[in-house]
């Protein structure tokens, strides 16, 4: 990189503006925000080689994908998105050009979902490193604590898109993986090389691993007990659920949607479908537990219920009920 980095927070300062009302923003030693509300605060982590891989991922990915994570986090506590500091280690063969792209990301995933970058860090770093700070606010926050016995388990979309998405990433070839780190909307991509035309919603899979969108709670959150975002996993995110309440749950396998491309990549990896469906992580829909009979009006699937008996257990209609690991990514294991 050829810029220092007096020049580059001018750079980003200029750029990313907060209006007076809000608060006070980049350039002084710390943002302040005008919040009328409880606070919700939130971080998270990118690291190269452990979250990410630039074979595939382009800066620009991660840059919106830093925010998305850390907005879905706000989401699951019922929150709106207000700020967001992010701070960057990265090593000097960096370029200028891969740091624009960047910021980039960040910004049009701030427009997405309309917070303000109010600050941050940078520094030189042997790997890229990524944080994300999150701040929102909520009039009730809603906590993993609340739910019981008795009540309906949710989901808010396809579960395993990711975890697919990753599995197919990693086995392309070198002229694929940069045709797919080209890309910046894949929602409006139609042309991709001959052998990936073959997996129906390549490109929902694609940008649900490589630009997962936060999903916003606002037309359900009424009605949720507890709830959280499925970023590990649904098994070991439901298991952590439970924890927190002393209790378990039942997953009836039958109810759980299954994305055709999950069907198409499984086949064509060889692995079984519901194992990125109940264990594959970074979808970053949401968990909602609710009382409601009537919760699918508002958008949510149903696929479990709580029980007093604690664990985890898959409800099949042919063998019944089966006791289950809470399976899903973790750091340390």
């Amino acid at each position: 990189m050829k810029k220092d980095e007096l020049t580059l927070v001018k750079e980003i300062r200029d750029r990313f503006s907060l209006p007076e009302d809000i608060g006070i923003g980049i350039g002084d030693d710390a943002a302040v925000l005008n919040l009328k509300r409880s606070a919700i605060l939130t971080t998270d982590l990118m690291i190269e080689d452990v979250h990410f891989e630039l074979s595939y991922t382009s800066f620009y990915h991660l840059g919106f994908k830093i925010v998305s994570v850390n907005v879905s986090d706000i989401y699951a506590m019922g929150g709106d998105f207000k700020g967001f500091l992010f701070s960057a280690g990265v090593p000097e063969t960096v370029s200028d050009q891969d740091f624009k792209e960047l910021f980039d990301g960040i910004e049009d995933a701030l427009k997405h979902y309309g917070g303000f970058l109010i600050g941050g860090d940078l520094s030189r770093s042997k790997n890229i490193v990524l944080s994300g700070f999150a701040v929102g606010e909520a009039e009730k926050p809603i906590l993993r604590k609340g739910a019981q016995a008795g009540d309906l388990i949710f989901i808010t979309s396809y579960l395993g898109l990711s975890s697919a998405g990753l599995n197919l990433l990693n086995n392309l070839s070198d002229d694929e993986k940069r045709f797919i780190k080209s890309i910046r909307n894949f929602k409006n991509c139609k042309e991709y090389p001959d052998r990936l035309l073959k997996f129906e919603g390549i490109n929902e899979i694609l940008e649900r691993h490589l630009m997962p969108i936060a999903r916003k709670p606002d037309k359900f959150k009424h009605i949720a007990k507890a709830m959280m975002d499925i970023s590990d996993g649904l098994l070991i995110d439901l298991h952590r659920l439970c924890e927190e309440n002393k209790v378990g749950a039942e997953i009836y396998l039958d109810q759980l949607p299954i994305h055709p491309a999950i069907t198409k990549i499984a086949d064509y990896l060889n692995i079984e479908p519901m194992n990125p469906i109940l264990s594959g992580g970074e979808d970053y829909e949401l968990l909602v537990i609710s009382d409601r009979q009537d919760a699918k009006e508002f958008g949510l699937i149903p696929v479990g219920r709580i029980v007093e008996e604690k664990g985890i257990y898959l409800i099949d209609p042919q063998r019944g009920k089966i006791p289950t690991k809470p399976e899903g990514w973790q750091h340390f294991q």
